[in-house]
């Protein structure tokens, strides 16, 4: 069920809303109408979402009653179970192929793939079990022995699919004692409105010409159409994957949760180790916290800490998919924060910021074509179209693919991510969130109200009059 689609805006979110606030015993039917949310998408799946709940719940206590040595076996166990429902489910067909490709020329009997289906958020879900069990282990929370709140917090239909990824400790609070203000629902009503745009004003009309551009062959290609064509995957990307979180982040205020932030201007970055710091920033701090830190961090030498890079990028790119694209992908960028470490980061730091800024953002449009490439000679191709393309009928494909709305789409899009226009806070004034209040006079809400309106009022009109596209990271 997607958050922009007519059954959840008319129909879900709002019996949602009404259950939570009309009825007692509101965990129960938070966690009962997720789960339902859930079914609604992985109907066969569902027993494995509630089996990952009890089974870390379960492992959570024993870690916390245990004597220092079965804590760390319990906590061996709780990794192992997570991190093999996400290779069973998500991987086994991708080993399988590829064991195959490998010892087929040796005449041996060759493995059958299994086919699973890939559970929704199965990424996500499993990644948000580990942060608990290990956050136990270390000290930092103290176990949920309420399955209800547990349930809650693994299945709470915002995050359950994309993220954010959301630690126990961030809401920890919320799960046991929460009060939902008008003001602060209307902040989240107002975040999720403007995911909303984001999703179908931006991101899924622009979908249109990647999708024609990337499934044309490579060789057909000039240098200018692959360009324009990258350049809108980049948009497309960040706003699709972003507008998710703001919707998420807005139905969890809308009931009394904070969501930590998933964004924060990625492509106003100044470097490929900044783009890091602002794009989906709760699964970088997962690796930094679970992964780079535990091997060593930067404590150990250059070397080892290039290293430590690599691991964690190539594991970066593998929990975005199984397929060598998304593994190179990750390469790159482990390279790239390699690369940015030696005396080239230091040089780049005497750059003036327009150079820094366009830098980061061909180093990470490059990597884009791995991500979106089907294969590693889709990517090559692509790859070459880009540069060795030529411009032949360029003017003429881009015209005839990006129709007015679509450029109108492209270059606001653009601005946005770009940060070339007025804050914010100068269209609408103030806008501080204090205690879940938000402050502003009335002439700024005012205009703030007829803005978001509008803005409404066009995504729901651009919900109705086209085809339903899923959120890009739902494939996660």
């Amino acid at each position: 069920m997607l958050f922009s689609s007519p059954v959840f805006l008319s129909f879900f979110l709002p019996l949602v809303v009404a259950t939570y606030f009309l009825l007692p015993f509101r965990s129960i039917s938070l966690l009962l109408l997720s789960l339902a949310f859930y079914a609604w998408g992985e109907p066969r799946l569902v027993w494995l979402l509630i089996g990952v709940i009890v089974t870390n719940y379960l492992l959570g206590i024993l870690i916390d009653r245990s004597s220092e040595g079965w804590r760390r076996r319990w906590l061996i166990v709780g990794l192992t179970a997570n991190v093999l429902v996400l290779v069973v489910f998500k991987y086994s067909d991708f080993i399988a192929a590829n064991l195959n490709a490998a010892i087929a020329p040796m005449g041996l009997a060759l493995l059958t793939p299994l086919h699973i289906p890939l559970p929704l958020g199965v990424s996500f879900f499993t990644f948000q079990a580990i942060s608990y069990l290990v956050d136990i282990y270390r000290g930092e929370v103290r176990p949920e022995r309420n399955l209800i709140r547990m349930g809650v917090f693994k299945a709470f239909f915002p995050q359950l699919i994309a993220g954010p990824i959301v630690r126990y400790k961030e809401i920890a609070g919320d799960l046991r004692d929460r009060s939902v203000k008008v003001e602060s629902f209307s902040a989240g009503v107002e975040r999720f409105v403007i995911g909303l745009a984001k999703k179908l004003l931006i991101a899924d009309p622009l979908s249109i010409p990647v999708d024609y551009i990337f499934s044309t062959p490579t060789g057909d290609l000039s240098s200018p159409t692959a360009w324009i064509g990258l350049a809108s995957f980049g948009l497309q990307i960040y706003f699709d994957f972003s507008a998710y979180s703001d919707m998420a982040i807005g139905l969890a205020l809308m009931f009394g949760f904070r969501f930590p932030e998933n964004f924060n201007m990625p492509y106003t970055a100044i470097s490929v180790q900044d783009f890091w710091r602002r794009w989906h920033m709760t699964l970088s701090r997962w690796f930094r916290d679970y992964l780079y830190i535990p091997l060593g961090g930067n404590r150990c030498g250059p070397l080892r800490t290039s290293l430590n890079l690599w691991i964690v990028f190539a594991t970066t790119g593998f929990w975005h998919g199984a397929n060598w694209t998304y593994l190179i992908w990750g390469l790159w960028h482990g390279a790239l924060l390699t690369l940015e470490r030696t005396k080239f980061g230091r040089l780049m730091e005497g750059w003036p910021i327009l150079l820094r800024k366009i830098y980061t953002i061909a180093a990470v449009l490059l990597g884009w074509v791995w991500f979106r490439a089907t294969s590693v000679d889709h990517a090559t191709g692509y790859l070459s179209a880009l540069f060795f393309g030529g411009i032949h009928d360029a003017p003429a494909d881009i015209l005839r693919l990006y129709n007015p709305f679509l450029l109108a789409v492209f270059c606001v899009g653009s601005a946005l991510a770009l940060g070339t226009y007025p804050a914010t806070a100068r269209i609408f004034g103030s806008r501080q969130l204090s205690g879940g209040v938000l402050i502003a006079n009335s002439l700024q809400e005012a205009t703030r109200m007829l803005a978001l309106v509008a803005i409404a009022a066009a995504a729901l009109a651009a919900s109705a009059a086209s085809t339903l596209q899923a959120f890009l990271y739902f494939r996660f």
